[in-house]
This record gives structure tokens, C-alpha cells and sequence, in this order.
């Protein structure tokens, strides 16, 4: 394509450039007359070894020493970060930004005064004259002050995203330290009131039935709101995690009716003088062989591999919910194995779902009750869906109250160590091992 000159006045033009040394000359020749500043982004992190090459970084460097002002708008990664930080180190002010992959313009301005932008043709290859394309050579008020004004408001942009991250960083540190410190004297209160119980049942002959009642009813207060509080910063450390993206299952064989059971017993323990009219049932097919599962069922229990103390804390969130919620009546939980999936269902004769919050049930803080945080919920989801399993709430039409399902693979297995396949002693479990795919945090049979 001819280069085409369009003059917009006397002293205005607007150049198309078609020919790599053409560009390269007006680029380096722009960086050598800025007087006062240098506008620069790079549209890929390939961007800069191609500059390095033609000589512009050691331009850039020049021209601070004689007082240019430089921002640069870059992508950055590990590959590039000693590069921009030399020139960072010369005095050049880089921010990074995060481009489209479909973004391939190269755009410097000068003094405010001239535009150059350069189109990236080939991205992949490193030498300069072979991965540009066309470009635009300006001096026109009319297009270089609109372009700046994008720089400047892409380089604001930057600046916000650079802080919010920053202050989601320092919350998220704030939120862990709080958790933790909350969850330590957590527990001895929890255990102290539990042992104070246990003391007063050992000498109740020696109380006053009133006595006896007032005392024991305190020590039930205390239970019950701190595991109220473990709840929650068991539930806001989980929410941190899934935020940062670093909820990670710890695998192990669990026995889910013996879970079941402890979760129920833990629930009557916070609820105990509190919901005496509500019962909770338990009906338990697990141990019902189906040949679709890869589960191990014996006369012990169902044990599938899940991560034990998060199906825990799943279970507590729905149960103790449905407990909640229940004034009098039942409280039934049901488990069942089908299709290679662990079904687990809490259902309640309370008042049922709120329609208003129905669609967004498991997101965070949507919740009508006036004692919860609509956090619970939430990482129930989370937890669940990372162990590869789904979860859902219908409203109970037969007997009123709700209803939550979810669902476990029975196919989850811990990773194998190499060295561990290497060493199987059995034909068996050495193809068990082979045939696993990669899941993260887990594997899975094909």
C-alpha cells in the first residue's frame, strides 16, 4: 500500500506509514525531540524485547537524563518484570494494565503535541520490522488530544485498580487475623461450658431444682452462642479463601453416616433447652449397595473420599438452618447412594423459602432472618460444587418448610505420589492409580 499524506491545515498531517523502516525512524525520531513528556503503551508483554532491540528503552533512558517526563502503560509478567524495572529504575513511571488479547496498538505521544500508533501484525515474532504492521504518524490536535485524554484516563484506571487491589489484599489479611483470633478463645469457652454442664449433671442431687435449672440453663446460653461465633468465623475464613481463590481439599476416607451423626449430635448439643418441641431424624440407606458406585459400603458405614471437616461444616450449615427455622415438628435428613453420586437431603416443617430470595439463595449475605449472615450457604455451594457435586433448595409443598439436596461423587481419590504408584504392591492398584485424571486438588476415575 502507497503511504498516504493527508494534510488537515498548513501545518497538521496525517500520515499512514507502510514500510517497517519508515516506522521505526519516526518512532526512535519522536523519543529524540520530546521535550517535556512521553506518553507509551505496550500492547503485549512481547512489546518491550522488540523495543529493546530497535533501540528505544536506551532513548527512553536519554531522554529522561534530560528531564522528559515518561509513563508507560504496560502488561507485566515474570518474564518482563527486570526489564520495566529497569527502566523503572532510570526514572521512567510504568503501570501495569491488563489488555485483550485482541488489543495490538502501540501508541506514543509526544508533548501532547504528536502521535505515532503502530499496529501489531505478528505478535510472535521478535524481531521489529517483521511483527508490525502499519501505522499512524500525527500531529493533528484533533486526533492527538483525544488519544491523550484516553492515555490519561486508562493511567487513572490503573491507579484505582492498583488500589482496590491493594486494599482487597489488606482486608482479606484483615479477615484471616480476625477469623483466627476470634476462633482461639473460642474453644475453651465451648469446652469450659461443656464441662461445667457435665459437672452439674454429675451433682444435680446436690442443687435446688431451680437452682440446678438456672445454672444449667446459663451454661446452655454460653454453648449456644459460641458456636454461634465459631460458626461464623469458620464461615468468614471460608469465604476469604474461596475469594483469593485458595480453597483446597484435604481428601481423606470419611465415614458419611458417622459424619451425619456427629454434625446431628453437635446441632442438639447448641440446641439443647432451646428446641425441645423439634425432632431429628435420620433415615440412612448408605449402607444399600449400587453397583454404579465406586464407594467402599461394608457393615461399618459408606465411606467415600471428601474432604471431612468441610462436609462437616456443610452439614451444620444446612441442618442447623433447618433447626432454626423449625418452631415444632421434624427435621429429617435422609442419605442414599445412586449413579456413582452420594445424595444427602435436609428438610424442615418451618416456613419455607422466602420467594423474594429463592434465585439467589446461595449467594452471599442473602438471607430474610434477622439472626444470620447469608454467608453459610454460600460456602456450603462452594465446598460442595469443589468436591465435583451440586446442591439445590425446593420448597417442601407436602409438609411445608424446605428442602436442600446435595450431591457427592463416590469416585473422588486422594493424589498418588509417583513414588507410591512406582512401589504398588498389586497389579490392581497400580492401573487404579493409571487410569485417574488430574482434578484440581483431586483426581478422579475417567
Amino acid at each position: 500500500m502507497a503511504e498516504a499524506g493527508f494534510a488537515a491545515s498548513e501545518h497538521e498531517t496525517i500520515q499512514v506509514l507502510s514500510t517497517p523502516d519508515r516506522v521505526k525512524r519516526h518512532y526512535l525520531n519522536l523519543v529524540r525531540i520530546a521535550r517535556s513528556e512521553i506518553l507509551l503503551t505496550f500492547p503485549t508483554v512481547n512489546t518491550i524485547h522488540r523495543e529493546r532491540e530497535i533501540g528505544i528503552v536506551d532513548e527512553l533512558k536519554k531522554a529522561v537524563k534530560r528531564g522528559v517526563q515518561i509513563r508507560i502503560l504496560s502488561p507485566e509478567d515474570d518474564f518482563i518484570k527486570d526489564k520495566l524495572d529497569e527502566l523503572r529504575s532510570s526514572g521512567v513511571v510504568i503501570r501495569r494494565i491488563e489488555t485483550p488479547t485482541e488489543t495490538k496498538l502501540n501508541m506514543i505521544i509526544v508533548d501532547k503535541k504528536v502521535l505515532l500508533v503502530v499496529e501489531t501484525k505478528d505478535d510472535a515474532r521478535r524481531i521489529f520490522s517483521q511483527a508490525i504492521g502499519l501505522a499512524l504518524y500525527s500531529n493533528s490536535k484533533a486526533t492527538v488530544v483525544p488519544c491523550a485524554s484516553i492515555f490519561e484516563s486508562l493511567w487513572r484506571e490503573t491507579y484505582l485498580y492498583e488500589k482496590s487491589r491493594d486494599a482487597e489484599r489488606i482486608k482479606g489479611e484483615f479477615v484471616n487475623i480476625a477469623a483466627h483470633e476470634l476462633r482461639n478463645p473460642i474453644m475453651p469457652i465451648l469446652n469450659g461450658a461443656d464441662l461445667i454442664q457435665q459437672g452439674l449433671m454429675k451433682h444435680k442431687d446436690k442443687f435446688r431444682k431451680e437452682d440446678f435449672e438456672e445454672l444449667f440453663s446459663s451454661a446452655s446460653l454460653v454453648i449456644r452462642n459460641a458456636s454461634k461465633l465459631m460458626k461464623l468465623s469458620e464461615d468468614i475464613l471460608q469465604v476469604s479463601r474461596i475469594e483469593s481463590g485458595v480453597l483446597s481439599l484435604n481428601l481423606e476416607e470419611v465415614d458419611l453416616e458417622k459424619l451425619v451423626n456427629t454434625v446431628i449430635a453437635d446441632i442438639e448439643k447448641k440446641y439443647l433447652g432451646e428446641r425441645d418441641d423439634v425432632r431429628i431424624i435420620f433415615d440412612s440407606k448408605l449402607d444399600i449397595a449400587d453397583s454404579s458406585s465406586s464407594g467402599s459400603s461394608s457393615e461399618n458405614g459408606t465411606k467415600i473420599y471428601c474432604d471431612g471437616p468441610k462436609i462437616w461444616q456443610t452439614l451444620y450449615n444446612l441442618i442447623d438452618n433447618a433447626v432454626k427455622f423449625t418452631e415444632s415438628g421434624e427435621v429429617g435428613i435422609s442419605a442414599s447412594v445412586f449413579k456413582g453420586e452420594v445424595m444427602i437431603q435436609v428438610q424442615d416443617s418451618g416456613k419455607g423459602i422466602d420467594p423474594e430470595i429463592m434465585d439467589r439463595l446461595f449467594e452471599k449475605f442473602a438471607s430474610k432472618s434477622n439472626g444470620g449472615t447469608g454467608l453459610g450457604l454460600f460456602v456450603s455451594k462452594k465446598i460442595v460444587e469443589a468436591h465435583g457435586g451440586r446442591i439445590w433448595a425446593t420448597q417442601n409443598k407436602e409438609k411445608g418448610g424446605a428442602i436442600f439436596t446435595f450431591t457427592l461423587p463416590t469416585d473422588l481419590l486422594p493424589e498418588i505420589p509417583e513414588e507410591e504408584i512406582s512401589s504398588a504392591k498389586d497389579d490392581k492398584a497400580a492401573s487404579y492409580a493409571s487410569s485417574q485424571e488430574n482434578v484440581t486438588g483431586f483426581k478422579t476415575l475417567s
